[in-house]
């Protein structure tokens, strides 16, 4: 296993775009993504915070709820469109980041590893990010860590001060309202 170096990931996005778009086409869907909650009590996808009211499609009970139900969503969708025999794992985390009045980053995922020259490697000496790799190796090939970390930004609920006041919507199956950004839209793109 070897960290990725930032002049790989230009490579590497586009290698595992196209990837997907390739999986995307086969019929038979079979790919189960798992996610692994890394925050603490009380904050994040565990914040006891009151819901969001009228975010359409998301029951969730708590604010902490209703993100988690919409990652779960957004994993759903991948699941119908990705087939690998082995779980991806991916591992987020909902905490404060940069976040001014007039910018903010939304949010971040991208691969923990990348392999290369594994058994059922289509290329030999080509870096394949770990999901892809253990798909076509077909098992996990660094199962300690996750395959994907996620992080997005809290700091954009309830403060006035990032984004001049501007929230997510954590709503599914709805587009968000003006004024609002669609999480489920940010996490597909993620």
């Amino acid at each position: 296993m070897q960290k990725p170096t930032p002049f790989l990931y230009a490579r590497l996005f586009s290698l595992l775009t196209a990837v997907v778009v390739s999986l995307s086409a086969f019929s038979a869907h079979s790919t189960n993504i798992m996610l692994i909650n890394n925050d603490g009590a009380n904050e994040g996808f565990n914040s006891n915070q009151p819901l969001f009211a009228n975010q359409t499609g998301n029951s969730g009970a708590t604010l902490g709820q209703q993100r988690l139900n919409v990652f779960q969503a957004a994993a759903d969708y991948w699941e119908s469109k990705i087939d690998s025999p082995v779980t991806i794992r991916v591992g987020i985390n909902f905490d404060p980041l940069f976040c001014g009045p007039n910018s903010a980053t939304l949010g971040s995922a991208g691969p923990n590893s990348v392999f290369r020259n594994f058994a059922n490697a289509p290329l030999d000496n080509t870096w394949y990010v770990e999901a892809l790799a253990n798909s076509l190796a077909g098992v996990d090939l660094e199962p300690s860590s996750d395959d994907i970390s996620a992080s997005f930004n809290s700091a954009i609920d309830n403060n006035n001060n990032c984004l001049n006041g501007t929230n997510w919507w954590l709503g599914i199956d709805a587009p968000a309202p003006f004024g609002t950004i669609s999480l489920y839209d940010t996490v597909l793109h993620e």
